[in-house]
């Protein structure tokens, strides 16, 4: 059984996913660090908030960062790139850093967020135009989180991928479905993403799995 006040840290914690599971977190008396690389780039509330800017692939920085938690949560958004020209994609860039921190400081619990790559995880609707982007657009996003699966797998973390296929704004009010058989539509909004993460934390579920959301 968790203990009632947890240690979050939550990395891309200005992304749009980021914002909406500091709220959740902070808002159920969790104790959150959030760490951004852009100075002013959230609205921080009044308690149990500690701050950090940096990079990700710092790993002074992402050590300090996770170096009281319990609960590990990368919140890029899988389509985030560090630089708009190329592919650099930064929860790809970052999850390795994590990782290897979090092994060196003895922690368990991380999760992390992945598009999903497998053609038959392109979901119900859609299907011919989510296949053509990740044959095209995503070619080298599949490559590096290869990478990221494969350091997992041969670690001793608790991890769980949360694999979306494409992101909406919407909220849709926390209703969403969850398949490890990629029995779901296209579509997730941000807010159902940091709802799954939230739940996720608390839960302690879906350890060592991939899973994959959508609205419902």
């Amino acid at each position: 059984m968790w203990q009632i006040n947890m240690n979050i840290t939550i990395f891309g914690a200005n992304s749009s996913i980021g914002k909406y599971l500091i709220d959740l977190f902070v808002n159920d008396n969790h104790n959150v660090t959030a760490f951004i690389d852009k100075p002013g780039s959230i609205k921080l509330p009044p308690k149990n908030i500690n701050l950090i800017v940096g990079h990700a692939y710092d790993h002074l920085l992402v050590g300090d960062a996770i170096k009281n938690a319990d609960v590990v949560i990368n919140a890029f958004r899988p389509d985030f790139k560090v630089f708009k020209n190329n592919d650099n994609y930064a929860n790809n860039i970052s999850n390795k850093t994590i990782i290897e921190e979090m092994i060196k400081l003895n922690k368990k619990r991380f999760i992390t967020i992945s598009r999903a790559m497998d053609n038959n995880a392109v979901g119900k609707s859609n299907h011919l135009a989510s296949i053509s982007l990740n044959k095209i657009l995503y070619k080298s996003y599949k490559k590096d989180f290869k990478c990221t699966l494969d350091i997992l797998y041969n670690s001793n973390l608790d991890w769980t991928v949360l694999r979306v296929i494409r992101t909406l704004p919407s909220r849709k009010k926390g209703e969403y479905l969850v398949s490890t058989q990629n029995k779901v539509s296209s579509f997730v909004s941000n807010y159902n993403i940091a709802c799954f993460l939230y739940k996720t934390s608390l839960n302690k579920a879906f350890i060592r799995e991939c899973v994959v959301i959508s609205n419902k």
